[in-house]
């Protein structure tokens, strides 16, 4: 095994051990004078070869400041008289340290700097995402602090490329998973990470950094599945802790579209410019840009969001479709069923966001739809928001009393809560209505 003086490759002398963690471990080196990282895999299986590799590609395509630097030949293998050769990848040392350790041996960031290092760590995420890849495991563990203030995103072992081969697998459930409690969305538990996946880990990395205490440490939103941690970051502004917020929404159609958009509400909130729900401000273009309107999601950014969008649409309708008095009940009746049907589709095709914002809609103009509230529980549960879920279930329930569907599924949800009187009274009552 390596061991500190020796030489590999004729090229890089061991200085010492840096760490071990997962399935490797990391040696400084010295390349002709120049420290340099030495990063050894230990599990020699293939997927654990395969993410290694795909590691040292991913580095050596991506050129910034924020990305650890890696030569066209920094990926080689070693044999030391061992059956199977050691992977290894030599890659830049990045002076300074992890913000994990930063933020135990310093107080919670100010505004100012939570600012500075989100602009930073997005226009890192937009070379990545640029080149068709994700990260998927953004924390303060894999954000490093150098003397400069410049901060890098280390660890692309759980890095992605979106291809047509990935999103195969993501239809058939057959996906790696890369868990990080505290930092990891839901759609990434269920094997279907995304680009947007990176703006949720991100969102809960800045409520630690902003707060001091792990995002598990915060209570969530019975109703809207958000976290309750604004009480705890006093020095942050409203339309930063927005956008905070707008970055960790349970579905990824919620996040912003894109790194771009990040900045974009980044640039608004140095600006001081007024919260969604407020009258928007017009933001001077940059260059080579068409002027358009900034504004930063509320607090509330799973209802807000869709509020906006539903009153939009329905502006438009009633400028599309000028009808008399008389006739609205029954077509506010036809279109609440055609948004029904289009959130269903959506729903089928994992299009959360958009599924929820269609069964809102339809609320809107039909509130006593059983069926929408149901399908809305069915969304809330399958993100794990089981409060919101609950409370959907039981007003399906109240609306239609002999809905045995949502008895099934609520008495479910109590068993997944462990709340087993209410498991067996509700599934009782499933029975009740399906012999009736």
């Amino acid at each position: 095994m390596i061991q500190p003086g020796m030489l590999l490759q004729h090229r890089y002398q061991v200085i010492r051990e840096l760490g071990e963690g997962g399935f490797g471990k990391t040696f400084e080196v010295s390349d002709a004078g120049t420290p340099k990282v030495l990063k050894v895999l230990l599990a020699n299986y293939s997927k654990a070869v395969s993410l290694f590799q795909r590691e040292a590609e991913v580095l050596k395509r991506l050129e910034h400041a924020g990305i650890p630097k890696v030569e066209p030949d920094g990926y080689f293998t070693e044999l030391f008289g061992a059956a199977e050769p050691l992977h290894c990848l030599v890659m830049e040392f990045i002076e300074g340290q992890n913000l994990q350790k930063w933020l135990s041996d310093n107080q919670p960031i100010s505004e100012e700097r939570a600012i500075d290092w989100l602009k930073q760590l997005a226009e890192i995420l937009h070379q990545v995402h640029q080149q068709q890849y994700f990260h998927r495991d953004v924390k303060p563990s894999n954000i490093m602090l150098k003397p400069d203030g410049q901060l890098v995103l280390i660890d692309f072992g759980a890095v992605r490329e979106v291809t047509e081969t990935y999103l195969r697998k993501v239809e058939q459930k057959d996906v790696t998973g890369m868990i990080s409690p505290g930092y990891t969305p839901q759609e990434q538990y269920d094997g279907q990470a995304e680009m947007k996946s990176d703006f949720f880990a991100l969102g809960r990395t800045f409520v630690h950094l902003l707060t001091g205490q792990h995002p598990i440490d915060f209570y969530r939103d019975s109703q809207t599945g958000e976290l309750i941690w604004r009480d705890s970051a006093p020095q942050v502004s409203e339309s930063l802790a927005d956008l905070i917020d707008f970055l960790m929404a349970p579905f990824p159609g919620l996040r912003p579209e894109n790194t771009q958009a990040i900045l974009d509400y980044l640039e608004a909130v140095e600006k001081g410019l007024p919260a969604l729900g407020k009258k928007p401000v017009a933001v001077p273009p940059t260059s080579g840009q068409e002027d358009r309107i900034k504004t930063i999601p509320t607090a509330s950014q799973t209802k807000s969001l869709a509020i906006s969008k539903m009153i939009k649409v329905m502006v438009g309708l009633a400028v599309l479709l000028p009808v008399g008095l008389l006739s609205w009940p029954y077509l506010s009746s036809s279109i609440a069923r055609e948004l029904y049907d289009r959130g269903f589709e959506s729903s089928k095709a994992g299009e959360l966001g958009k599924a929820e914002f269609c069964y809102r809609l339809a609320l809107l103009l039909d509130p006593n739809f059983a069926e929408i509230h149901f399908s809305l529980g069915k969304l809330y549960e399958k993100g794990s928001a089981f409060d919101q879920a609950e409370a959907e279930y039981q007003r399906s329930i109240t609306i239609k009393p002999d809905f045995d569907k949502a008895y099934n599924n609520l008495g479910r949800l109590y068993i997944l809560k462990k709340e087993s009187s209410a498991a067996i009274i509700t599934l009782l009552m499933c029975v009740v209505m399906c012999l009736v």
